[in-house]
């Protein structure tokens, strides 16, 4: 006959009591009660659980946050170039700018909803780390910090390092590979940054001035 779930002393002695579910121990423990002299016992700190920290939302999340970098690549910068060429040599603007104005706003849409995906997929992260046991993992409220300039940092060094410490072989790989992400994506915004300049002043060099 199997020990009902309770409460019991925690046979690893590093808490008071843990949760025996019926079949195992859980991750769940109590610090121990007070000593007989009246003062307060100093907690423990949780037990690591073993437990697997890489879930298929935290690779999404990455893949999300990776994505407002490479959205430039989806306007017309070609066409931009032509319009404002046309409008130095009419001297009028050209009516495919609005055309682009336009574009760049959807770009821009595009942009903000993957940071708004990035926000869920940190929240289902979190979720299903406790799913798996792990006590108070790294809140996904941080993830509201990606809104900001590099604000998608806080959530992904936070998870990493709380998880450090919860779990027996907490993963550093979802963070790394997030940093590689990122590298890549200042390195190609870098890049374009360049040709367009270089693009730009090439095609209006006929029409520039100089005083």
């Amino acid at each position: 006959m199997s020990t009902p779930a309770g409460w019991y002393p925690d046979p690893s002695g590093v808490v008071g009591t843990r949760w025996w579910d019926g079949a195992q121990w859980t991750s769940h423990a109590q610090p121990p009660a007070y000593p007989a002299g009246g003062y307060a016992a100093v907690p423990a700190p949780p037990a690591k659980v073993e437990v697997p920290t890489s879930t298929v939302w935290v690779w999404l999340a990455i893949a999300a946050s990776a994505l407002p970098y490479f959205t430039i690549f989806l306007m017309d910068w070609h066409g931009f170039i032509d319009a404002i060429v046309a409008s130095a040599a009419r001297g009028v603007e050209s009516s495919y700018l609005l055309s682009w104005q336009l574009n760049s706003l959807l770009v821009s849409l595009i942009s903000w909803g993957a940071i708004a995906l990035y926000i869920l997929f940190s929240w289902l992260d979190w979720r299903e780390l406790r799913k798996r046991g792990i006590v108070r993992p790294f809140h996904w409220a941080w993830a509201f910090f990606g809104l900001l300039t590099f604000g998608v940092a806080v959530y992904m060094i936070g998870r990493a390092v709380v998880l450090r410490a919860r779990t027996v072989k907490g993963s550093w790989a979802p963070l790394w590979v997030w940093i590689g992400v990122t590298v890549v994506g200042y390195i190609a915004v870098f890049a374009w940054v360049f040709w367009f300049m270089g693009t730009l002043f090439s095609a209006l060099g006929p029409y520039l001035t100089y005083s």
